[in-house]
Parts: C-alpha cells; structure tokens; sequence
C-alpha cells in the first residue's frame, strides 16, 4: 500500500471513530437546547406578565424585571428604573444606557447566540509603535464574539472560527469537541427590560485590559479608577465604544513621550457590528499572486495532506449590470480624506487612490474606488466602521500603513483605513544626523544567518511579534520613503535643483506611497520582485514608464529614481500601476462565469512579464533571491550599485559648500554625509547577494514562459558581484573623503526631552566604516552563503566552467583584501602618515582573517568543504605574510606591526587541535550528522560558548 492510500484509509478510519465518539452527541445537545429554550421562554413570559401601571417605559420595563418571581417572594432583579438611574440612553444596534463607571447592553433574545466582528483600533496613542493613533490593533485576527445566556449570566464569548466542518455531519461534531471557544466573561443579569431583554453592564468588559496593551507597554498595568468613556455611540448597523484606558506603572519605567510616566492614558476603539450576512462569494487564493489570506482548516475536504482552505482578502464588488462588459458597483469602495491632510497634499493622494480604478475596469469595474473630502464641521469618528478613510497623524515615527478588516471565516472586507504619519518628510533627518553602526544591519534587511534570526524572533515579546508579522499589518516603506526623500534632497541640494523640481519628487513620492497603501486596503500584500522590471537605460524613457509604470507593481519598495549628472533625468518614481497589479486586480475582482476555470487561466500567466512575485516571507536576510530586496531597482544590481556609487561621489564634496548656510550650524551636513553613505553601502550589499543567490519563481508546472522554481545566479554576474564589492566597499577609494568635511559634521546639541544624543559628538570614522565592511563580509562569508553556493556546485553541469565555487570565492576574496602583499615596492617609502596598508585596509583584514579562523576552527555551520578551504587559505595568507617580512621591506610602523600580528594569530589558529569525530555509536542525532554533534561542542568551547552566528574582530587566537 502506497503513503498516499494509507493516509487516505486512516482518515476514513479516524472518520468512523467520530462517529461513533459523537454519537450520543446530537441527542444530548438536543436536550439541552430543548431545555435552554424552555428555560427562555419561561423568563420571556414572566417578563411580560402584567403587572400594576406605572407612567413611563422604563417603569413598565422595571415592572418585567420584578415579575421574575413569585407574588409572595423577593424580586429576582431590581427594577429597571433603578439600574438605569442616571444613566444617558445610546440607541442603536444594541441599545446602551450610559453613566460615568456603567454601560449597561439591552441583549434581545435576537441578539444571543449571534455573531458580533469586534474591531480594534488606538484611536489616541503616545506616539511610539505600536501605540499610534489609528492603528489597527487586533488586525489579521479579527474577534468573532457571542453573547451566550447561562443561568443567570451573559457569557461573553470569543469563537474559534480557525477549524470547520459540513455542517451536519459527524465529522462537523468532532470539530466541535476538539476546538473550544473562548469564554472572556460571564455578566451577571443586571435586571431585565421591556421585552424581555437582558441588561448586562459592559464595564466588566471595556474597563479591563481587553486589548492586552500591558504587553507591549511593559511595567504597566490596567488602572479601572483611572479609567472612563471618551465616547459611546449607537447606529443601525454597529455601536462604537471608545475608552480612555488608563495605564499605570511605578514609574520607573520612563515614556519620553507621556507627560508622566508613572500613567498612560490610550484611547481604545472598539466597533461592534454583526457578522454581515451577504451574498458574497469567498475567493480562493493562489500562491502567484500576493494576496492576504483568511485561512481556514476544513476537515471535509477529503485531501489529508492539506485541509486548509485559503481566501484571498477582497472586497464584495457586484456588477450593478451583471450581462455588461463593465459596470458600476453596487456598493463601490468610498475612502473619505480625513480633514487633517494638508491642503498641498491632498490633491496627489487623491490622484493615488483613484488610479487603482483603471485596473479596475480591466477587471470590469467602472469607478470602483470613489473619494470624497471630509468636512470640516464632520462630526463622525474616522474609527467608525461605516467609513473607510485615509488618516493624516502626526507621531513623529514617519511611517504609513493601510490595514483592512475582514469577515475571519471568508475574508469579505469589512472596513479599511489608510494612515500616513505626517513626519514622514522630517524623521529622517534626525535618523541620519545620528547614522552609526547600530543601524546598519536594519537598512540591509535584517539578520542573514539562521540562528540570530530566530534568535531576534524569540527575543520579540508575544504580542509585538503578532503586530509585526511579516509585514502583515504594518507597512514600513513611508520610513524608507522618508529615506528615499533625504536622499533625493541631498542631491538636490548639491546640484542646485529649483523648488519645481523639488515639488514634482514630493508629489510622485506622495501618489505612489499612496497607490501602496491602497494596495493593501484591496488585500494585496508586498510584491519586492517589481522593481526588477527595467534596465537602467528603459527607465529613463519617459514616455515608456508612465504608460506600463516604472516598476512592474506599485506594491514593492521601490527607490527614489536618480541618475548621475551626465545622464537625462526621467521620473522620480512610478506615477501609475504596473502590470503585475493590474494581474492581480484581475484575479482578486474579475467576475467569472466559471470561477474554478477562469482563476486558473489568471493565475497561469505568472511567467508573463512582469508578473514575478515575492512578498515579506521572501526577502528576509536569510532568503536566497538578490531581485527580492526593498529599495533596489533593475534587472542588474550590479549597474544600478555603480550609478549610486557615481551619484554619491557627486555629492560627497558639496556637502559644506551646499547644505549649509551662512549662519547655521553643520548637522545638515552630518545628517546629508549619513544619508549618502547609508545609500552606497545598501546599493553595494544588494548586489553582493548575487554571490551564491538563487532566483525563486512561484510559477506552476505549464505556466507559459514560467521558469524553474530555482535558478543560480549566472557565475558571470557573481564574479562582477565580487568585483563590485572589491572596488566599492573593500577599496579605501570610496571613502577618500576630504578631511575638512569631518571636522565640520557637528551634530545637533540640544539636551531635552524628544532630543536624541550620541555617545560621540565626533564622527566615528573607523567604527562606521569597518562594520559597512563588515556586513558585507558576513554576507558573503556567512554559513548560508557558503551553504548554497557548496549546494550550488551540485546544481550545474560538471562541464559548466563559468560556476561559482566556494574555493573561487575564497581565493578572489583574499586577492581583494590582501592586494597589498603582492604589490610590496623594494624602493618605496612607507611612513605611517602613508602605509603599505591603510588603517581601514588593516580593519577589514582583521575582520577578514577572523572570518576565516571561525571556519578553519569549525565555529560555524558552514560544510567541512568550508572549513578545509579556509584552513588552506590561511595558511597560504601566511605564507604570503612571512615572505613580505623576510624580505625586510622599509615598512611604516603601522603595517609592519600588523602583519606580524596576523602571521602570529594565523600560526595560532593554525597549531589548535582539531577532533575529528568518528560516526559510530552515541546518538541518532550523533550518527545521522556524521559524528558533527561532538565536534561542535567543541568548536562552542573554543569561542567561549559564543552563538555560531556571532562574529568579533577577536575571533581567532591571540598571540
């Protein structure tokens, strides 16, 4: 019997034992519910009895709750009245009666046992992440609550919508005896009104820490005293509650940006609505094409291999002519432009969200999306689930994000709001004046060996890892737009550029980080392979890229768009959709006849132009695809590295002359001086991800033009990678820097609140420079690197002379960094003001030996290839070393101590024992990785327990 059969009878078989598990389920369930509804209708009719006459409602509504119980004994409930003494009346969906500590619910027998979609969001922050104004906190896990009755209390209960069944069916029942709700609350019936209804004070639940913020505020905890209503208001369709939650702490834990930080208050808005019950269609989602997903495990579907079904996030677009070509909208998206964006902006990020609609009437949708300005004297709250709107908030953290709610069992999107920070034109100003190696491995996306990125997983807290989930529900290219602008500016700056040209870079920056955002309200996700649809040249045809777009889809990260002096500018960045959104519009909106058919004939074009897709899982520091990066542009890295190179070094020698004025002091120039060494080293880095990078396509088996799911980097493109680096990053060139300009990059010296300061006032110039190196070192020497590119000898043919090796890169690497050895002149002068090796040449060579020494000794997970190569290497580098020293050259103090040093740690790296573990005996674990478990305690031993991952100068032997 095949696996494939076997899992399918054990399923059958499981499916048997539900049955007979749940038998005796439906009959009991029965009985309950037979009891329940008695129990019900018992209390309705005692609610109803009449009684003796009172003249108001709420008398006849407290004379109901009195008569819940015998003539001759003590109320059950006190009458209404009393309750809702001094309490102000909120009609709507469900009614509230409202005091200064009570919210007290009228629950219809309608309303129990019903679905409510609970949305939150902070409507007032402290202006830190995730504590913003606007942010939508439960977003990607939206609250499915029920109002159950039990005995005398309201259960509030949160569903499990994450696990279904056919209703009806026994596997259904399992379902249900597996997977429990949640019980967040049990409310004592307060009393009961007209009706019949049951009032229950919702205080208990609002005035908690429902939301869970004490996670990500740590040392503060829920102050109920503290606590009270900002606002509470009722509509037909939904009851928005806003509490101004209060949080306290000792103090001891400092907020910059609270007023005092022993109490937080935090605006928490909730919108309650019905799960709407609509004739929307769920859409399946395919993994070509970006959308985000509701998923749900179905215990149905008769696949055991993969029981989750996944719909693709989309709004409830319907033909209001179902036979034209192109329609209207029953119910188009309206986005409202919230009051507060100023005037000079609105009309780009208006231009921004209605572009979306030419995709749309592709798709067969004419004005799809509509805009409309709110009014000043506008009393509605942005949070309001009836209105979609596009928030202008200042927090000083330059960012924009546009999330989207939906039905959590079929992705029907419910409500959507696109928020833009309005420092996004000033954050980096402040980011760059204080650029130093701390940031560095930020800018370059992020950890790129395994253990440190789990390691910085685990390290995050629970819930700010669920507001940071793979991009999921924020989205961080206004921060990089904010980079792309100070960068843009500096240049600008330095060439003397008129404010017209300045605004059109605003306007294009403001209408794509627009176009964007819009993106993800229409549940699109990231796209970082769009960027590669140009070369260099194609880019700047004007005419061209406003037609088909400057990158292939507006929802990747794309750069600023800048060329050197001696070229034409074209656009700054894209101004319209590219084709792979038109695709995807295509695919998530499209009415189809034959759904099943028609969404894979989409979907099969992935291997067209610029239909590639990769999203937030795919370019993370550990992923192989150098095209799925933030912020590059073109089909060759390598060009585009050396145009910014050229642009930089345009720009480096003006910065004085150009940034500063007569009577100002000189932070512009240390934050224009960061900007520009920020932007050539990511350019650079980029590039040397060609080294040992695959190409990833999320094509199909028979998708026309589609190319294999993995294909190496040519060797040729590699070797120019490699080169690149050598002349880049590994040369002193790029950084002859005149030095006049570093005695003027004082920073800003302001001492308060909201002013950052630096340990160094003085520009650390070693420290800055040798981790830019560095970075790019642990890129090319990592232990995934080194991994592929081992793996990657085995993935082309043996005949293929081009192929990259391990013993390639290693070789090229040591010629790059220890040049100086071949090119020692008997008859030069070297004097330590001009060394044989420079002192930035002297810090990458260190770092580069103790590179190498981590391998040689085993103290990483590279391959034993790896290792061996690198043991070679060192002792070849010491050989070459020794002989410079024989030969007794008039060398500068400075090298000639240096290299003595690095022969000396060679030979001590060199003369450590190795252990060669034999794979007999010990543990499967020991046997299956080839006696390796041994070796590698070892190796920790020898780096004093260091994790594999950490680098250090110091990391192979002193003398």
């Amino acid at each position: 019997m095949s696996l494939v059969s076997f899992r399918r009878h054990a399923f059958r078989a499981l499916s048997v034992v539900a049955v007979l598990v749940v038998a005796a389920g439906p009959l009991n369930r029965a009985r309950a519910d037979e009891t329940k509804a008695a129990e019900e209708k018992s209390d309705d009719a005692k609610a109803a009895t009449p009684v003796s006459a009172e003249a108001s409602d709420s008398k006849d509504a407290s004379k109901s709750s009195s008569s819940d119980s015998s003539s001759d004994s003590k109320p059950k409930y006190p009458p209404l009245s009393k309750v809702l003494a001094d309490t102000k009346k909120v009609e709507g969906l469900i009614t509230l009666h409202q005091s200064d500590t009570k919210l007290y619910a009228e629950l219809k027998s309608s309303d129990l046992d019903k679905d409510f979609v609970v949305l939150i969001t902070i409507a007032k922050g402290i202006g830190q992440l995730p504590l913003l104004g606007g942010y939508s906190w439960n977003y990607d896990d939206n609250w499915v609550w029920q109002f159950r009755k039990e005995g005398d209390n309201i259960h509030v209960v949160r569903r499990n919508v994450r696990f279904k069944a056919k209703s009806g069916t026994p596997t259904a029942e399992a379902v249900k005896l597996a997977y429990t709700d949640s019980i967040l609350f049990s409310l004592p019936i307060a009393t009961r009104g007209s009706g019949g209804s049951y009032l229950v004070d919702l205080s208990a639940v609002f005035f908690t820490d429902l939301p869970q913020i004490s996670q990500v505020l740590p040392g503060f905890s829920f102050n109920r005293q503290r606590s009270s209503w900002s606002e509470v208001r009722g509509y037909p369709k939904n009851v928005e509650i806003q509490v101004a939650a209060t949080y306290a702490s000792s103090g001891y834990v400092y907020l910059e940006t609270v007023a005092d930080s022993r109490a937080a208050t935090i605006n928490v808005h909730y919108s309650i609505s019905r799960l709407p019950s609509t004739d929307y269609k769920p859409r399946e989602a395919d993994d070509r094409i970006g959308y985000f997903l509701t998923a749900v495990k179905d215990f149905s579907k008769e696949d055991p291999d993969d029981r989750f079904v996944r719909y693709i996030n989309r709004w409830n677009l319907q033909k209001v002519d179902e036979s034209a070509e192109i329609s209207t909208p029953k119910h188009p998206i309206k986005f409202w432009l919230e009051k507060t964006i100023p005037f000079a902006y609105r009309k780009p990020i208006r231009d921004g969200l209605e572009e979306w609609n030419k995709a749309f009437e592709k798709a067969g949708f004419y004005n799809a999306i509509e805009v409309e300005q709110q009014q000043n004297d506008a009393d509605w709250d942005p949070g309001d689930i009836n209105y979609n709107t596009f928030r202008w908030i200042t927090s000083g953290a330059g960012f924009a994000m546009g999330p989207s709610r939906v039905n959590p069992m079929t992705g029907e999107i419910l409500d959507a709001d696109i928020i833009f920070d309005a420092d996004f034109l000033q954050f980096w100003k402040q980011e760059y004046e204080y650029f130093t190696p701390q940031g560095i491995e930020l800018l370059t996306g992020g950890p790129i060996e395994l253990e440190s990125y789990y390691a910085q997983q685990e390290a995050l807290p629970a819930r700010l890892r669920a507001h940071s989930h793979d991009g999921r529900c924020s989205c961080n290219l206004l921060g990089g737009a904010s980079r792309q602008f100070a960068f843009a500016a500096t240049i600008a700056a330095t060439r003397k550029r008129s404010s017209d040209d300045l605004d059109k870079l605003i306007n294009q920056g403001l209408k794509e980080v627009t176009m964007h955002e819009v993106g993800h309200t229409l549940g699109l996700r990231h796209n970082f392979k769009a960027s590669t649809l140009h070369s260099i040249e194609e880019a700047l045809d004007v005419e061209k890229v406003r037609k088909e777009g400057l990158v292939a889809s507006v929802m990747d990260y794309a750069p600023v768009f800048l060329v050197p002096e001696r070229m034409k500018q074209g656009d700054f960045y894209t101004t319209t959709i590219g084709p792979y959104d038109y695709w995807a519009i295509e695919y998530g909106y499209k009415p189809l006849k034959d759904e099943k058919k028609g969404l894979a004939e989409i979907a099969a074009r992935s291997g067209e132009r610029g239909h590639a897709f990769s999203t937030d899982d795919d370019t993370r520091g550990i992923d192989p695809d150098p095209h799925s990066r933030r912020f590059d542009f073109g089909d060759d890295l390598v060009e585009y590295a050396k145009i910014q190179a050229e642009l930089v070094a345009e720009s480096m020698p003006r910065i004085i002359e150009d940034m500063v004025d007569e009577g100002e002091g000189y932070q512009k120039a240390r934050q224009a001086f960061g900007v520009l060494l920020s932007t050539h080293m990511n350019s650079v880095f980029n590039a040397s991800r060609y080294v040992g990078g695959l190409y990833v396509s999320r094509s199909h088996k028979g998708d026309a033009d589609a190319p294999d799911p993995f294909k190496l980097v040519d060797g040729k493109q590699q070797r120019e990678a490699l080169q690149l680096v050598s002349d880049q990053m590994f040369s002193d060139k790029p950084f002859d820097i005149p030095a006049s300009l570093y005695n003027k990059m004082l920073p800003s010296r302001w001492s308060h609140w909201g002013a950052d300061d630096t340990s160094r006032i003085d520009y650390p110039v070693h420290a800055t420079i040798r981790l830019l190196q560095d970075r790019t070192l642990d890129q090319l020497m990592g232990s995934l690197t080194l991994t592929r590119l081992h793996d990657n000898e085995m993935k082309v043919a043996e005949d293929d002379a081009n192929a990259m090796t391990v013993a390639d890169l290693l070789t090229t690497l040591s010629g790059s960094i220890f040049a100086e050895l071949k090119d020692v002149k008997e008859d030069a002068e070297y004097t330590n003001r001009k060394p044989l090796v420079s002192s930035l040449r002297r810090n990458l060579q260190r770092s580069y030996l103790a590179r190498l020494a981590r391998l040689a000794l085993d103290r990483t997970s590279a391959p034993e290839d790896c290792q061996t190569l690198a043991y070679a290497e060192l002792a070849d580098l010491k050989k070459e070393i020794d002989l410079v020293l024989e030969d007794e050259p008039k060398l500068d103090r400075y090298s000639e101590a240096h290299l003595r040093e690095a022969s000396d740690r060679i030979r001590k790296t060199l003369e450590t024992d190795r252990v060669f573990e034999q794979a007999g005996g010990g543990s499967l674990l020991n046997f299956l990785m080839m006696g390796k478990e041994p070796a590698a305690e070892a190796a920790r031993d020898l780096s004093g327990g260091a994790p594999l991952s950490a680098v250090a100068p110091q990391g192979y032997p002193r003398p």
